[in-house]
């Protein structure tokens, strides 16, 4: 028996098992990245483009589609420089929202009443949206928090009460898979990779007592540019498309 050519087979064997495991095994990950992500809820019309023009959806697609109505609210507070904090607080404590309202609720007024936005922000600064009731955000309205060696040293407030409609009824808001197949089949540029769907409130800032926010879709992009769609009726912000979150 030749022994060195049956050793050859067996190695030629080993090798041929491990490409075809290693296939199994990347198509079982695929699989479940794409059911984690539900991409189902795409049109197969917006799938194929997505293939066509190289786009990437890395986020999960929200379900939820709750009645909402347009909100209307008015600033009380809107800091212009960021006020230095007497008792700096550990950095970590944004990722625990119970000792971030612990740690800060002596000195930031109503704390209890934003949440982080891990998506926005920059290097030294974390961004928070002042929420309401139903928990959704006001993507207007921030508290920006200042850190520097690793504390929390300063913040920049805007907050705002609503004014109650006299008219306005609620809806049942269009989906984020809808709000996501627009953007991509009629916005998005080639190569786009889509990190955040998030569903909040939004609506351009006037010189005005009042505002006004619809529910809207965020859509954050990789490199930054965000776009919002209002889930009453589907339309694009044309004047915020394609704009990065610091430039809002």
């Amino acid at each position: 028996m030749d022994w060195s050519r049956a050793k050859n087979i067996l190695i030629y064997a080993f090798l041929l098992l491990n490409i075809v495991l290693g296939y199994q095994l990347w198509q079982d990950i695929r699989d479940q990245l794409h059911s984690d992500l539900d991409w189902t809820s795409l049109s197969e019309e917006t799938r194929q483009m997505m293939d066509m023009k190289r786009i990437q959806v890395t986020s999960k697609i929200p379900a939820e589609t709750p009645a909402l109505r347009e909100i209307t609210y008015r600033f009380v507070r809107r800091d212009p420089e960021p006020v230095p904090l007497e008792n700096p607080q550990d950095s970590t404590i944004i990722f625990a929202e119970k000792d971030l309202v612990r740690g800060l609720q002596g000195e930031i007024p109503h704390i209890e009443m934003y949440r982080y936005d891990s998506f926005s922000g920059s290097v030294d600064t974390f961004m928070l949206h002042q929420r309401l009731a139903n928990g959704l955000p006001i993507f207007e309205v921030t508290l920006e928090l200042s850190t520097r060696s690793q504390k929390i040293t300063a913040y920049r407030q805007q907050y705002v009460e609503l004014i109650e409609p006299k008219v306005n009824q609620e809806q049942k808001i269009l989906s984020a898979s809808k709000a996501l197949q627009s953007v991509i089949d009629n916005v998005l540029a080639p190569g786009s990779i889509v990190k955040d769907i998030q569903l909040g409130y939004h609506g351009q800032l006037f010189d005005a007592d009042t505002q006004v926010a619809a529910p809207s879709w965020r859509i954050l992009l990789e490199n930054g540019e965000v776009y919002y769609v209002n889930a009453m009726n589907g339309a694009v912000d044309s004047s915020q498309a394609g704009k990065k979150e610091s430039e809002k």
